[in-house]
């Protein structure tokens, strides 16, 4: 009876110290997730996550503040699928607008010949420089990140994310024509390395006092986003 006593007492101990080393080990995951050491590296991953998503759907607002009056710039919906194509609708600069795009290739409906037309994004001039930047992942086009910081945990939808604070050189033309100083808050999915929501802020080149604001936010990753391109003929 001793003997089987000492044994049970045994496996007890056992399973007891196994179950606070998975404890620990499940406590030094959760950590290394929410409370990162290296900040930077996990704003990288999610960027690179997000610009490498073959599908997402997005909402885009980009906006500026003149004199403390907002003016909304465009404000789109839409879905990302087979890694090359966008499907946006809303609005620019306050006219309704559809747009498709295929790689290089924007689709655009023509008002008055009733049909849709193609053009190469590479054909674009000065006055395209709008249109051309329209890509809800243009934002995400960084070139240097400094000074990341988590400010904290908060939730996007029902996603749990941690809330990140950098300031970054960006390459999109749009954005650096005429702005300058870009402060970023980034919610990052650090379980699957993916950008939630994003929210810009920018100071006019100009007038020191008018602000860019562009907001983002990313959903159904990986989800069965499918993009018809419509029938076209070139411009």
């Amino acid at each position: 009876m001793r003997r089987w006593w000492r044994w049970s007492a045994g496996l007890i101990v056992l399973f007891l110290l196994l179950g606070a080393g998975g404890g620990y080990l499940m406590w030094q995951a959760h950590e290394a997730l929410w409370n990162p050491k290296d900040p930077m590296t996990v704003v990288k991953r999610a960027v690179a996550g997000t610009l490498h998503s073959p599908s997402f759907s997005f909402e885009s607002t980009f906006l500026i503040r003149v004199d403390g009056r907002e003016e909304v710039i465009s404000r789109f919906s839409g879905d990302r699928a087979e890694g090359e194509k966008f499907h946006l609708k809303g609005t620019l600069l306050q006219s309704s607008t559809e747009i498709f795009t295929s790689g290089n290739l924007f689709y655009l409906w023509d008002p008055v010949k009733k049909n849709w037309y193609t053009i190469e994004k590479s054909r674009f001039g000065p006055q395209d420089l709008l249109l051309s930047e329209i890509s809800p992942l243009t934002a995400l086009d960084i070139k240097n990140i400094e000074g990341v910081t988590v400010t904290g945990i908060d939730s996007v939808g029902e996603d749990k994310c941690l809330l990140m604070e950098c300031r970054t050189e960006v390459s999109n033309r749009l954005l650096t024509t005429l702005w300058k100083d870009f402060y970023y808050r980034i919610w990052v999915d650090p379980e699957k390395n993916l950008i939630r929501k994003v929210v810009v802020e920018a100071t006019s080149r100009n007038a020191p006092r008018d602000r860019l604001i562009l907001m983002l936010q990313f959903t159904d990753y990986d989800g069965k986003q499918t993009i018809n391109l419509p029938p076209a003929a070139g411009r």
